[in-house]
């Protein structure tokens, strides 16, 4: 009955507090249909075997019934005729016929608990099986999501905020800087190319008014 008993306790089970004790609830989901399946399968046959049992035992029990019967006509039928040797063999084989169809009974009784047991047990873990196959995905998504939730704390947690914080204020000062230099390279090249300019535009009207005053001097 032990096997019996284990189908009734995983049927019986509380499917949040087993999913809260799981170390790997992917793996232990798909580990516990497969149990399940295992032990509905189990149950099944041990419930194939009760119900050919009880077929056999009222077969025994209508079978000892008419044999008493007819014994019990032997011994009426034996005492009218006063033969009493006839009437106490009719009255031994009537009392042994008897106690095996007392042993029967209670064994019939047996078997029929059995079977009543067996079948709330497979009713009761079928309706789990379904619930759990309906749910598998859905408990798979969550524990996912558990496990996807701890992976980021434990992430966060070894972070150093301080570290990265002062990290960006660096990057931050270098971008500042470079900024800044573009900014004054920019200026310095405005300023000289300004400068240049102007020099070489002097430059130019100097060298223009010479050429004229010699061109002058050459036509007088």
């Amino acid at each position: 009955m032990g096997i019996f008993k284990r189908v009734k306790d995983i049927a019986l089970a509380d499917i949040n507090e087993i999913l809260d004790k799981m170390e790997n609830p992917i793996y232990m989901i798909k580990q516990y249909l497969r149990e399940l399946e295992e032990q509905i399968a189990t149950a099944k046959n041990a419930l194939a075997n009760q119900l050919i049992a009880e077929r056999k035992f009222e077969a025994l029990i209508s079978e000892l019934e008419q044999v008493i019967g007819k014994r019990v006509r032997q011994t009426n039928l034996a005492l009218d005729r006063d033969d009493e040797t006839i009437a106490q063999v009719a009255i031994e084989e009537k009392l042994i016929c008897e106690k095996r169809l007392h042993v029967y009974l209670e064994q019939y009784q047996t078997v029929k608990q059995q079977i009543a047991m067996l079948q709330e047990t497979l009713h009761t873990s079928k309706a789990l099986y379904d619930e759990l196959q309906s749910q598998k995905w859905f408990l798979m998504s969550r524990a996912n999501s558990a496990r996807a939730m701890q992976d980021l704390n434990r992430v966060v947690a070894s972070v150093d905020t301080d570290t990265i914080r002062k990290g960006f204020s660096r990057m931050e000062e270098q971008v500042w800087q470079m900024e800044s230099r573009a900014a004054a390279d920019a200026q310095v090249d405005r300023f000289f190319h300004n400068h240049v300019s102007a020099g070489t535009s002097t430059l130019i009207k100097n060298e223009v008014q010479q050429e004229l005053e010699r061109l002058k001097a050459e036509r007088k």
